[in-house]
């Protein structure tokens, strides 16, 4: 459905996309993932054909194509009924099929009751289900969304991806940014941009098994001395925090031998091992995502 060759767009002196090279094929889930600035929004202007590459070339399948901003890009002071109209006009989509798509997709993102309400009055997570049912109202052939859930209370992030995959289970190619990595669970596809670069892409199982690296978890009561005995250590390399625990990434090895290295430390640590608990884990999304950041030849340099 989408290809790119060596896509690149500059701004001036700054490059926004490095020659990111990806196929996403007919009937995917593909998530886009990165941090702010990382040039997912560029990506997704080329795509488009919003913006033109500065090289490199990008293809999209004849056929057409709803889009989803990252900014709010319906009218304010229309209702969401007018807004519903408004876009199947501008796609020159029959009144009455119009009709019955809008009844449909409103009813499908849960807003059937305020249709009568102002876009400006709703909420964000709102905002966004009335974005989607309007991008779907010309019933297109592949749904671009950019960053759909940043901002939106968990409930309504949980309910909006829970509607990308029924469509995309219907056979409708979406493709999708986010900055947060448990989103990228529903996806088939997953690429990761960092720094305008693609650093990693494939399925989650594909991405999962190319860390490479020893992993520990570590739970301790007083984690503040945990990562001070941890950061002394020369057979780590990364101490992050998630959740109430500890990822520890090792040099080399496997995660059970940097698990008794950990332990071991512990114990000569004294007072400092106090209710800590230490075991093997398997990465995480993120886990790979922050490995290959610091491992790409710019992280390197700097």
């Amino acid at each position: 459905m989408i290809t790119t060759s060596d896509l690149t767009r500059r701004f001036g002196q700054i490059t926004a996309l490095a020659g990111v090279t990806l196929a996403v094929p007919k009937g995917e889930m593909f998530a886009l993932i990165g941090p702010d600035g990382a040039g997912k929004t560029t990506f997704f202007r080329l795509v488009a054909g919003v913006l033109a590459p500065t090289s490199g070339t990008v293809t999209r399948e004849t056929g057409t194509f709803g889009l989803v901003p990252q900014r709010f890009g319906l009218y304010q002071d229309l209702s969401i009924d007018e807004n519903m109209r408004l876009r199947a006009d501008l796609y020159s989509v029959p009144r009455d099929e119009a009709a019955r798509r809008a009844a449909r997709l409103l009813e499908m993102v849960g807003l059937t009751p305020f249709r009568a309400r102002l876009a400006g009055a709703l909420s964000g997570g709102m905002k966004q289900k009335l974005a989607l049912a309007a991008a779907l109202v010309t019933e297109p052939d592949l749904l671009l969304l950019d960053e759909p859930t940043t901002g939106v209370d968990p409930l309504s992030r949980r309910e909006f991806w829970k509607m990308l995959h029924e469509l995309n289970h219907r056979g409708l190619t979406i493709v999708v940014s986010t900055p947060y990595m448990d989103e990228a669970e529903y996806a088939s596809l997953i690429g990761f941009l960092d720094a305008g670069r693609l650093v990693d892409l494939g399925s989650r199982g594909d991405i999962l098994s190319r860390f490479g690296r020893p992993l520990v978890g570590v739970q301790a009561a007083d984690r503040v001395a945990a990562k001070a005995v941890l950061r002394a250590m020369p057979a780590i390399d990364d101490v992050s925090l998630f959740g109430t625990s500890l990822h520890v990434r090792g040099t080399s090895g496997t995660s059970e031998s940097l698990a008794e290295t950990v332990r071991a430390a512990f114990t000569r640590a004294g007072s400092a091992a106090a209710n800590v608990e230490v075991h093997p884990i398997a990465p995480s999304l993120e886990d790979v995502f922050v490995l290959r950041s610091e491992t790409r030849p710019e992280a390197k340099a700097s």
